[in-house]
């Protein structure tokens, strides 16, 4: 059924401008022509490559993720100096507050699974340890903190 519709197509559109020296405003009554267009017109392709946010490298090395997939969830990230790098994870939770504050020179991974109402706040000074840090709710309703 798709193949059977036409193919999409882009049209160019012109926008004239009043110039600088005109004074007021002038209306024309005349009609203007219309263009007919056929359905089947193949507008011309330019392809250009744009670099996605994961791919660019920040100017002074401060990289922020976040994945949130839940609700009600909220994650603040404050870098300050240069080449801080910073993941938070939230999968399958709601109600969390997550803050980490990176002064220079930090690596942070916190992932948060299943956690409901936690609050988590991370505060690394210039050249802190790194961080990596698990917190899951397990299934039997205890609580996993791994490091």
């Amino acid at each position: 059924m798709l193949a059977a519709c036409a193919p999409a197509s882009a049209q160019t559109a012109y926008i004239t401008q009043v110039s600088p020296h005109a004074s007021g405003f002038t209306t024309s009554m005349m009609p203007q022509s219309i263009q007919l267009v056929p359905v089947a017109q193949n507008a011309p392709h330019e392809t250009a490559f744009v670099p996605t946010p994961e791919t660019t490298s920040a100017r002074n090395g401060n990289i922020a993720q976040t994945l949130q997939i839940g609700s009600f969830n909220h994650v603040f990230q404050s870098q300050s100096g240069g080449n801080n790098l910073s993941n938070v994870g939230v999968v399958g939770g709601n109600g969390n507050n997550v803050g980490v504050w990176q002064g220079g020179k930090d690596l942070s991974n916190l992932n948060l699974i299943n956690t409901r109402g936690l609050s988590i706040g991370v505060f690394q000074p210039p050249g802190a340890a790194p961080l990596n840090m698990l917190i899951a709710r397990l299934p039997n309703g205890s609580l996993l903190i791994k490091r």
